[in-house]
Formats: C-alpha cells, sequence, structure tokens
C-alpha cells in the first residue's frame, strides 16, 4: 500500500495532466454522460497548480513577507559543516555533549523556536567570554560590540578560523529570524539546533584552551629578573570543596615544586584562589 501511495504521489503531475486531457475531449465532443462546468475547471486549475506550491520559496501580500528558508537552512548546514576543525570533522568519534546542547537538543522536539533562542543565547555568551578574555579592563568597553565586530576580532587573533566565524554568524542569524516571527519548520529547526550545537560544542572546547595559550598581556622582562622570579617562593591558597566542611589551604611552594603541584592539578579534588610571591 505505502509503495502504491509513493508511486501515485511521484507520478502525480502525469495523472492530473491525463484527467485534464480527458475532460478536454469530453467537453470538445460534448460528451452527454460527462458534465464539465466552470466549478470542475476551476478545480483542475488548483489541482494542476498544487505540484508547484513545494517549490515557492517567498510569499508577499503588501508590506507582509514570509519566507520558507529550507535550502538557506540546507546551505548553512554544509558550511558549517565544512567550517568544523579538521581534527573534528576527521573523528569517527562524535562531539563531546554538554549540558547546555543536551537542553537545546530536547527542548527542539517540543517547542523549536525556544530552543532556537537559546541556542543563539548561548552561542553569543560562549563569543562574549572569549572577548572577555582578550580585553584589558582598563579598556573594557560600556557597551557590548555587535557580535560581527566580535568574531572578527577573534579571527584576527587566531581563536578560530573564518569560515568558522561565519558559520557563527550565519547560524546566528537564522535563529534571530525564527525568533523574531519568521516561519520556519520543524525539520529545518532540528537541522539548525543539530548544527548550532556541533558549534557550540568547539566552541566550548575553545573556551576551556583558549585562556592558557592567550595571554592578555606580554612584556620583556631582564635576565636577572628571571632569575628572581625562579628562585623566589610563591603562597598558593586552595580551597577543598568538601560538602560538609570545606577547606582552604595555603602552601609555600619553589618554582619547582609548584610545577609540580600543577602537573597533577587536575586529580586534585581542590581549586587555586589565589597566588603570591613571597618576597
Amino acid at each position: 500500500m505505502g509503495r502504491t501511495r509513493r508511486l501515485v504521489v511521484a507520478h502525480l503531475w502525469w495523472l492530473v495532466l491525463l484527467a485534464a486531457l480527458g475532460l478536454l475531449v469530453a467537453h470538445s465532443f460534448g460528451v452527454q454522460r460527462i458534465n464539465v462546468d466552470n466549478t470542475s475547471l476551476i478545480l483542475l486549475l488548483i489541482i494542476l497548480a498544487s505540484p508547484f506550491v513545494a517549490a515557492i520559496k517567498k510569499i508577499k501580500i503588501g508590506e507582509f513577507e514570509a519566507e520558507i528558508q529550507a535550502d538557506e537552512v540546507k546551505r548553512v548546514a554544509q558550511q558549517a559543516e565544512s567550517a568544523l576543525p579538521v581534527h573534528v570533522r576527521d573523528s569517527v568519534l562524535p562531539l563531546e555533549t554538554s549540558e547546555a546542547a543536551s537542553a537545546i537538543i530536547s527542548l527542539v522536539a517540543t517547542d523549536p523556536v525556544v530552543a532556537l533562542a537559546k541556542l543563539r543565547i548561548e552561542l553569543e555568551g560562549r563569543l562574549r567570554r572569549l572577548e572577555q578574555r582578550a580585553t584589558v579592563p582598563e579598556t573594557s568597553r560600556k557597551r557590548p560590540v555587535a557580535l560581527s565586530y566580535l568574531v572578527r576580532q577573534l579571527v584576527a587573533r587566531e581563536v578560530f578560523e573564518e569560515n568558522f566565524g561565519v558559520s557563527l554568524l550565519d547560524v546566528i542569524a537564522l535563529c534571530n529570524r525564527a525568533i523574531h516571527g519568521e516561519d520556519i519548520r520543524d525539520v529545518d529547526a532540528r537541522r539548525i539546533v543539530e548544527t548550532g550545537t556541533s558549534l557550540l560544542e568547539v566552541l566550548e572546547r575553545i573556551v576551556r584552551t583558549d585562556a592558557p595559550t592567550h595571554p592578555v598581556d606580554t612584556a620583556v622582562i631582564s635576565p636577572q629578573e628571571r632569575d628572581q622570579l625562579q628562585s623566589a617562593r610563591y603562597r598558593v591558597t586552595t580551597v577543598v570543596p568538601y560538602i560538609e566542611k570545606p577547606e582552604r589551604r595555603i602552601y609555600v611552594f619553589t618554582q619547582e615544586e609548584l610545577d609540580e603541584f600543577f602537573e597533577g592539578y587536575s586529580e586534585f579534588a581542590e581549586f587555586v584562589v589565589g597566588i603570591e610571591r613571597i618576597e
């Protein structure tokens, strides 16, 4: 039954054409048993036009314009996939799914527009965090800059590639349009979410690795100052987040001991809250 239905849909145009020719012949030769009136002709025209409805990309009535962007969604998704870092594209393992991405993926099944809104917020939030790390506090801006300018700055700092930044802006633009009332099919919303969460996971990974590799300031020091810093001792303050009785701990390390401490730092159930040199 399903195969028959698919066959009929695939050849609907030819079936309607044959029916139209039959009615034309009956009407031309005045076949009495077949009555062709104006209503029949109007309905036939509607049926003839129906195969072209799926090809409509834009409907405009006066000042109101609604766009169906299936092709655009497909283009953005394909470009974003090619913009992913090489090690991500070539990996056989899926990207690690963060809590934010999981929430967005769950939400798109029930409310696609809200899911796109959350995706847009999460993407912008990661970009703003990268900008804050790159901005010296004394020169911090009172008003947030436009995302397009922000992305250009991060590309210039080589935080990510230009095509990755373009894909981020394209996905955010589609999210904005859906948030502001443009109709979007559920299948297209899911594709944007799938694409956007992949970008989000890569961006989250960049956020975690950017701070250790991109200092906010660099200055040349003398060999004497280098030797003094290397031979100095450092006071390190940490917090152990026990559930019942959290502890604050203070260590005094040489440079060599400090290096050894941070060598296994990720294995410790404590986090550093301060480091200062002891004069």
